[in-house]
């Protein structure tokens, strides 16, 4: 799975990230120092996910590009319920028109 890295702390070897299928958030904690990975906040990841007790665990991290959306943790917290993090790159292209029964569907039907 793919993701991006929300928070890290550096001295506990933790980190937070946010997954493709928009899921539940994955936790990182390092084990072993020697073998581990240095994750940054903003750093997009592939990774293996397990579940341990409930929570989606990050399992051999790999970086794949550094820093390539920092801030995405601060935006998410500012956006308004309903709005896209990145209004300006939305625009919607499909009219959306709501399903109604016809009449003459609903008699068909009886």
């Amino acid at each position: 799975m793919n993701g991006v890295v929300l928070w890290s702390d550096q001295t506990q070897q933790k980190a937070v990230v946010w997954c493709e299928d928009q899921g539940d958030l994955a936790y990182y904690s390092q084990q072993k120092r020697e073998a581990g990975v240095d994750l940054h906040e903003g750093d997009l990841i592939r990774f293996d996910m397990t579940l341990q007790q409930n929570k989606r665990m990050v399992e051999n991290p790999l970086v794949l590009a550094e820093a390539v959306c920092t801030g995405l943790a601060e935006s998410l917290s500012a956006a308004q319920p309903g709005s896209s993090v990145c209004e300006d790159d939305f625009r919607p292209t499909a009219q959306i028109i709501p399903f109604r029964v016809s009449t003459k569907e609903k008699r068909r039907d009886d």
